[in-house]
C-alpha cells in the first residue's frame, strides 16, 4: 500500500500543472483486409467493446477514434502512421496485429510522442535491445505462446517434432521460439507463403519423416487450409498436432470442423480463466456477437482497458508525457488476464497456458484449458532492453 501511494504521489508531482485534455484521440492500426485481416477485425472487435463500456471515453474524456486499415502491408502502415500522427494527431494507438506492420512504425509513434499500445504482434527486437520508453505490448513477445507449447512437447515426451511456419516475421520468431524450448529432435523448419493454401508438399514430407509430433504456426486461411489438410490425410489421430492460438479458435473453428479437434495450444488467455474482469468480457462478446471472443479481442480489450486507466490516473492531462508513461507502466486496471504487470521492457509478465480443442456438451467446438505452462513468464529478451525504471 505504501508503494501504491508513493506511486500516486510522483504521478501527481509529474502532472504538476498541466491542463487536462477536452478530448482523447485515439488510433487503430490493424490489418482490415489482406491475409491476417481475420486476427485484425477479431481485434477490433475487442477494442470497440471497450470503448462502449466505457461509453466511448477514456478517463472520463470523449474520445475521437480513427482507424487504419494498414492491409498487412509495409508501406501501407507507413502511411498509416502519417495519418494518425499527422493529420488526426492522436494521443494514443493501439491495434498492431502483424509483426511485418509493427515494424516499420513501432519507433515512428514512440519518437512523435504517441504512446503505442501494442494489442498483439510482439516482434521480440522491441522487446529486447529496440525497447522504446512510449511502446507498450499488452500482448506478448513472439517468444512467449510457443515457449510453452516448446516446454510442453518436451515434459510430455516429445522425441522428434516437424516444424513448419508462415514466412514472415512472426513466423519465424514462432517457429523458433518453439524449437529453441523444445528439446528433442527438431525436423525442419519449413516456412510457408502467408498466401499459401495447399500444403501437399509439407504433408508429404511430415508422413516421409515420420516425427512424433508436428507444430505449425500458420495464420489465417492458410492455418484453416493446413489443419483440414492434415486430418483429410490421415495424420489427425496419428501424428500430435501441436500449435498456437491463431491456428484454431472461433474464428477458424467454423471452416475446420471436426479437423480441428485434439490440437493442442499455447496461449495467453483463455475464456475458462476465473476472473470477474473475464467472465464480464466473455458475457458481453458473446452476448453481441453470438459466439466466443478469440484471444485477439481479449488483448484489444486489455489494451483499451489500460489506455483508460492511464488517463485516469493522470487525471486527463495527457499533455504530460511522464505522467502517463508512468501510468501506463503501473498498469492499474482489471485485465481479462487476471494478474497483469509489465516487465522493464513494456512487455507483460503473465502466465501461459495449454489448450486444448475439445467438443462441448452441444457439439461446439471449443479450446478448453488443458493445464497453466509456466507461471508468471518473462521473455528473456527484457534483458537487453535498456529501459530501468
Amino acid at each position: 500500500m505504501r508503494g501504491l501511494a508513493l506511486a500516486g504521489t510522483m504521478l501527481a508531482a509529474l502532472c504538476g500543472g498541466a491542463q487536462a485534455a477536452d478530448q482523447v484521440k485515439l488510433g487503430l492500426m490493424t490489418p482490415l483486409s489482406g491475409p491476417i485481416s481475420p486476427a485484425g477485425a477479431e481485434t477490433k472487435r475487442g477494442v470497440d467493446l471497450a470503448l462502449e463500456e466505457l461509453g466511448n471515453k477514456l478517463g472520463g474524456l470523449p474520445v475521437k477514434y480513427t482507424v487504419v486499415d494498414d492491409k498487412t502491408n509495409p508501406a501501407e502502415a507507413v502511411q498509416g502512421a502519417s495519418k494518425l500522427i499527422d493529420d488526426a494527431k492522436v494521443d494514443f494507438v493501439t491495434g498492431f496485429s502483424s509483426s511485418n506492420t509493427m515494424i516499420p512504425v513501432w519507433k515512428t509513434f514512440n519518437d512523435a510522442g504517441v504512446f503505442a499500445v501494442g494489442a498483439l504482434a510482439g516482434p521480440l527486437q522491441f522487446a529486447g535491445k529496440d525497447c522504446v520508453q512510449n511502446g507498450f505490448v499488452v500482448s506478448f513477445s513472439n517468444d512467449d505462446w510457443p515457449a510453452a507449447v516448446g516446454k510442453y512437447m518436451t515434459e510430455k515426451g516429445v522425441k522428434s517434432a516437424f516444424f513448419v511456419g508462415a514466412d514472415y516475421q512472426a513466423g519465424y520468431e514462432h517457429v523458433g521460439a518453439a524449437m529453441k524450448y523444445f528439446k528433442g529432435k527438431a525436423v525442419g523448419p519449413v516456412y510457408t507463403p502467408l498466401t499459401q493454401l495447399d500444403f501437399s508438399p509439407e504433408i508429404a514430407r511430415i508422413r516421409a519423416e515420420k516425427p512424433d509430433a508436428v507444430f505449425a504456426f500458420l495464420v489465417g486461411a492458410g492455418g484453416v487450409a493446413f489443419v483440414k489438410q492434415y486430418a483429410q490425410a490421415g495424420l489427425q489421430n496419428q501424428i500430435p498436432f501441436y500449435t498456437e492460438d491463431p491456428v484454431a479458435n472461433p474464428l477458424t473453428f467454423p471452416a475446420q470442423g471436426d479437423a480441428a479437434v485434439g490440437l493442442i495450444m499455447g496461449t495467453n488467455w483463455t475464456a475458462d480463466l476465473d476472473n470477474a474482469a473475464n467472465k464480464k468480457f466473455v458475457a458481453a462478446f458473446t452476448a453481441k456477437y453470438n459466439r466466443l471472443p478469440a484471444t485477439f479481442a481479449a488483448l484489444g480489450y486489455d489494451a483499451v482497458k489500460l489506455i483508460d486507466s492511464a488517463v485516469k490516473e493522470v487525471g486527463g492531462k495527457i499533455e504530460n508525457k511522464d505522467a502517463v508513461r508512468a501510468a501506463l507502466r503501473k498498469a492499474n486496471f482489471q485485465s481479462v488476464r487476471g494478474s497483469f504487470k509489465f516487465n522493464n521492457n513494456h512487455f507483460p509478465i503473465q502466465d501461459l497456458y495449454i489448450m486444448e480443442v475439445k467438443k462441448d456438451e452441444k457439439g461446439t467446438l471449443r479450446a478448453v484449458l488443458k493445464d497453466t505452462a509456466v507461471k508468471d513468464w518473462q521473455d528473456p529478451y527484457h534483458q537487453e532492453c535498456p529501459m530501468k525504471w
